[in-house]
């Protein structure tokens, strides 16, 4: 077997492989002749069909068949040979046949050769943060606010009540679609409904009926009722104020801790740790990623990027129909993630060689250390912990995890860094 590589681009190649000796027609001979005792055609027993009839129907496919298993097995051994490792599937540009041998050629990419990763120059921003006191009690709010009830008033409705109602809009006295409803809570203030309606509870009683007259703003998302004036007929049915519980041991078993309010002040600056935690190391491993990124031009090869652009737009379109939302006829360009495609891509290779030139491994102390934290969150610690340890395919993510961690501390430990400050609300809504 001979063996040519021409370079058609950067990363472009094109192989010319002749097969000596192929023999196809012996070949193509050889298999008709193992298919025959299979054969069944009208008129004859199985194994009895004639060669001729055999060649005329089963000819082509065997010869396609043939010429196929000897492209495959040429192709691995000569990528083998010339050490080549196509980033996809080859494409085969011509095929011809002369005398015994069989000449074709076909075009594929490689990926770049890269060389030390460049790390000059970087300056990385650390963010650190811990939870304080008062980050705790704003938690302790939030759950309060989420277990709170409604208390009903017979006095008027001011900022922040809650003011339930029936109402039905109309435009020049027809009714409009969508301008209807009824036991609507409308906590005035809150921007549920538009403020110009809001406005119009305050000082409401309970059983009052009244209209509210307003209009849509030009850029309201209805756009038939953009810059439109509209009255609403509106029966108050309860004004109530925000009754929140009190913060003691049974407020604790509400949210499901025994012992009190301090185990509960307990649990809950545990859990906002753990969490800062993580939304800490996502927030410096995105800096350190998109700076190593920045700092390293590489020609990357179409085919993985494509791919990438690919996967990037079905998990676009996966998470709006999550939402229930019908992605048939939205605009998706796959232009519109190939951006975003290349990064990860110039990423995956730029881990790839900082991982292989400094012979990083999956430290099993850490990876025990990992599923304890994803376990630790759980009813079941022990259960988790098992599982992960037990599905190869699970402890492999949780190995890569580590992987990419230990490469973004090595990025920090070779950079020069300097520490920012930071809050846990500021650090949790950068990761949201």
């Amino acid at each position: 077997m001979q063996v040519t590589v021409e370079n058609v681009s950067e990363l472009g190649r094109k192989m010319t492989i002749t097969v000596e000796d192929a023999n196809i027609e012996q070949a193509v001979e050889k298999r008709l002749v193992s298919i025959r005792p299979t054969v069944r055609m009208a008129g004859f027993r199985p194994g009895k069909v004639p060669m001729k009839m055999l060649v005329k129907t089963h000819g082509p496919s065997a010869r396609r068949d043939v010429i196929d298993q000897i492209v495959q097995d040429s192709m691995r051994e000569a990528f083998t040979q010339e050490n080549v490792n196509p980033v996809s599937p080859p494409n085969i540009d011509s095929m011809k046949e002369e005398d015994s041998a069989l000449i074709y050629t076909l075009n594929y990419e490689v990926f770049p050769e890269l060389g030390t990763v460049k790390l000059d120059d970087i300056k990385l921003e650390q963010t650190v943060a811990e939870v304080t006191d008062e980050d705790v009690d704003k938690m302790l709010e939030t759950l309060r606010e989420q277990r709170m009830t409604w208390e009903p008033l017979k006095r008027a409705a001011k900022e922040e009540d809650g003011v339930t109602i029936d109402f039905v809009g109309s435009i020049d006295g027809e009714e409009f679609q969508g301008g209807k409803g009824q036991d609507v809570l409308v906590v005035i203030g809150n921007g549920s409904m538009l403020p110009e309606f809001e406005q119009q509870l305050v000082g409401v009683k309970q059983n009052q009926e009244l209209t509210i007259s307003m209009t849509f703003p030009e850029d309201y998302r209805a756009e038939h009722l953009r810059g439109k004036k509209a009255d609403f007929a509106v029966t108050v049915k309860q004004v109530a104020k925000k009754k929140l519980p009190k913060l003691d041991k049974e407020f604790a078993e509400m949210c499901g801790v025994e012992g009190g309010l301090a185990a509960l002040k307990k649990e809950v600056r545990s859990n906002m740790e753990r969490e800062l935690e993580a939304a800490l190391k996502s927030v410096n491993k995105r800096k350190a990623m998109d700076s190593v990124a920045a700092n390293n031009d590489i020609t990357l090869p179409d085919a993985p990027v494509q791919r990438e652009a690919n996967y990037l737009m079905e998990q676009a379109k996966n998470n709006l129909r999550s939402q229930g939302v019908n992605v048939e006829g939205l605009p998706f360009e796959l232009s519109n993630f190939k951006e975003n495609a290349e990064k990860r891509v110039k990423l995956s290779l730029l881990i790839g060689k900082i991982i292989s030139d400094n012979n990083i491994q999956p430290e099993e102390k850490r990876v025990r250390e990992a599923i304890e934290a994803i376990a630790a969150s759980y009813e079941d610690p022990e259960d988790v912990m098992n599982y992960y340890m037990t599905n190869q395919d699970k402890l492999s993510e949780i190995q890569m995890m580590v992987v990419e961690d230990t490469v973004v501390e090595w990025i920090y430990d070779n950079v020069k860094v300097e520490e920012k400050a930071s809050s846990f609300s500021e650090v949790m809504n950068a990761v949201a």
